[in-house]
């Protein structure tokens, strides 16, 4: 009867207003994944930082690569010139041993010259 249709409005009720209270004030569960949320976006914000930090440091090596190229075939071209060109003329060159300064005086009791070693 009567009661019985009280009672299961009463529950109805309840259940409705303990659904109210939980969406309202939010649960354990949801406090949960709402602070997952938070901990997931910080790192999302801290990787992007790390990789437009990356970025700039491969664009930098980039750079210095290309530099150590361009001094690397400045170099190579040099050499080349050095031996297609500068290596014959050394090739038509006389070489002479080295020898230490002598002064050689014409005496005039004798012919021959006697080296004076300074």
């Amino acid at each position: 009867g009567i009661n019985a249709e009280y009672g299961k409005q009463w529950y109805q009720r309840r259940v409705r207003e303990q659904w109210y209270q939980r969406r309202v004030r939010g649960d354990p569960v949801q406090y949960g994944l709402v602070e997952e949320v938070g901990q997931i976006t910080d790192s999302i914000e801290a990787l992007s930082a790390k990789l437009n930090e990356s970025i700039e440091r491969l664009r930098n090596l980039e750079r210095n690569k290309k530099a150590l190229e361009e001094d690397i075939a400045v170099k190579t071209n040099s050499l080349n010139i050095d031996q297609s060109q500068c290596l014959r003329l050394r090739k038509t060159l006389v070489w002479r041993s080295y020898r230490p300064a002598t002064m050689f005086l014409a005496s005039s009791v004798s012919s021959r010259h006697e080296p004076l070693i300074f």
